[in-house]
């Protein structure tokens, strides 16, 4: 049948990087980076605004978590819309300039009353450092006053973007005291090399970053925080093993091995329209013979996952589990999908083999689980309750294990959020639109870090007052106590 002779071809696309799966790193774009900073609004709120693409800006709430887009043009002026994607305007701006041409603020407008957004002056320095034969291409968002401060250094997600050009949290922290540092992953924006997910590549990348940071006299040396997003949670525990490293904070992440991670794409999806354990079950026997052709390359699984893609192409759940964030929802999207093309199945196997190599794959056998459980790094973890790429609630259960043994490890879970942290709103189809981020995301990550910079490294810290505080009690603050107890409230 045509499925057997599509398949292979998709598994060859698909799984070259599996575990992670993007577009391969695209030609240098050209990004507008004046209005990059943070801002005060006339509220005396905090905001960040930052390129969202080459010609949209995001602006980005730090109290509640609210998003604007700002679409602006050749005068400077904007069209702000609720939420990132929205192209419906509800404020209207124009930025200001300085007499040298840099950016102080700008005016804001919505339902007939103006206000002024006033620029905080954040120094930065753009900084070139080398990771072994690379030059790579990083930014130091700094506090106003004086130094030495402590850093958080912004470990990448799978993206090919420029961290340098997008990245928001470092302005979000140097206005909150707390300097940040970001750098292009390498292969990607200014940085040389090749564009790699191998997990230990990419740590040796962070380790270099935070060892030019440690010999600046404007950086505190032992307040060398992590911020791991997405798949970077896998990777900031590894640097963690190779430098000191005074807290972790993990951002929609997972503390399970890639291959869980992979596997809930297609259980969630099922999960969510409707399907039980016997419709998991028959797609977790395809995902099986997809690790084996992974892992062995043996001709039989082939012959195997062939034979029940043809019995069940013409079933409800298989559709389902069609286009869902794993690589066995790849495999049927593309595999059924208009505009496949047929080749024998002999020659996709010898060019999948070719392309797999004989190398071994460290990102597959991974186990974060063992790596965390050697570390005594403070850690939180931000997770999303209803999160289609990482699987939460097998996260929280190795956390909790984690913390059962003694090692400082804490976590939230915001029970309405996508991947990112993000809220969304979802149509009869299943079409999510996305609109903010969970409420105290973003202040949980300022807390956080704060706190962290604030105490002696040990699994306590000082409140306000000087007293001792557990920091299981107080990620939140003194005045959000419950941030702890929410974190092990499933929704």
């Amino acid at each position: 049948m045509r499925i057997r002779k599509l398949v292979a071809v998709t598994i060859t696309v698909a799984v070259i990087a599996a575990g992670a799966f993007v577009l391969m790193p695209s030609e240098r774009e050209v990004v507008d980076g004046r209005f990059s900073g943070a801002y005060r609004l006339a509220d005396g709120s905090l905001v960040t605004i930052t390129p969202s693409t080459p010609t949209r800006l995001r602006m980005r709430h730090l109290d509640d978590g609210q998003v604007h887009s700002l679409y602006y043009d050749e005068t400077n002026s904007f069209d702000a819309a609720a939420g990132f994607s929205s192209r419906e305007t509800v404020a209207y701006g124009q930025f200001r300039f300085s007499d040298a041409g840099v950016v102080t603020g700008a005016t804001w407008e919505e339902n007939g009353t103006r206000s002024q957004i006033q620029r905080i002056g954040l120094p930065s320095d753009d900084v070139e450092f080398m990771s072994g034969e690379l030059r790579m291409r990083g930014r130091l968002i700094l506090p106003e006053g004086e130094g030495p401060f402590p850093v958080v250094i912004m470990i990448h997600g799978s993206e090919d973007y420029s961290a340098v050009d997008y990245y928001h949290l470092p302005y979000l922290l140097a206005a909150k005291g707390i300097a940040g540092f970001a750098f292009d992953k390498r292969g990607t924006g200014g940085s040389d090399g090749e564009y790699t997910q191998h997990f230990p590549t990419l740590a040796g990348d962070v380790v270099a970053a935070a060892e030019l940071l440690k010999s600046r006299s404007d950086i505190d040396p032992s307040r060398v925080h992590l911020a791991g997003f997405s798949q970077g949670g896998w990777i900031a525990p590894l640097v963690a093993q190779q430098t000191d490293i005074r807290s972790i904070l993990v951002g929609f992440g997972c503390a399970v091995s890639v291959r869980r991670e992979d596997r809930w794409g297609y259980v969630k999806r099922l999960q969510d329209r409707g399907f039980g354990t016997s419709e998991v079950a028959l797609a977790d026997a395809m995902n099986g013979e997809l690790d084996t052709i992974l892992d062995s390359g043996d001709d039989a699984a082939w012959d195997r996952l062939f034979t029940l893609l043809d019995t069940h192409s013409d079933e409800d759940w298989f559709h389902a589990v069609s286009g869902s964030d794993s690589l066995l929802g790849i495999v049927i999207e593309k595999s059924t999908g208009s505009g496949a093309f047929l080749v024998p199945e002999v020659a996709w196997k010898m060019y999948f083999d070719w392309k797999r190599g004989d190398g071994p794959d460290f990102n597959r056998t991974y186990e974060p689980r063992v790596t965390l459980s050697a570390l005594d790094t403070p850690s939180l973890w931000l997770l999303a309750g209803e999160d289609t790429s990482a699987p939460t609630y097998e996260t929280t259960a190795v956390l909790d294990e984690l913390s059962a043994l003694g090692k400082p490890v804490e976590y939230r879970v915001y029970a309405d959020a996508e991947h990112g942290n993000v809220l969304f709103e979802e149509d009869d189809t299943g079409e999510r639109t996305y609109s903010r981020y969970a409420d105290s995301y973003l202040t949980d990550i300022v807390d956080w870090v704060v706190l962290q910079s604030r105490s002696t490294g040990s699994s306590t810290g000082s409140g306000s007052d000087g007293t001792p505080r557990a920091i299981a009690k107080c990620c939140g603050g003194p005045d959000r106590p419950d941030l702890n107890t929410a974190a092990r409230t499933l929704p």
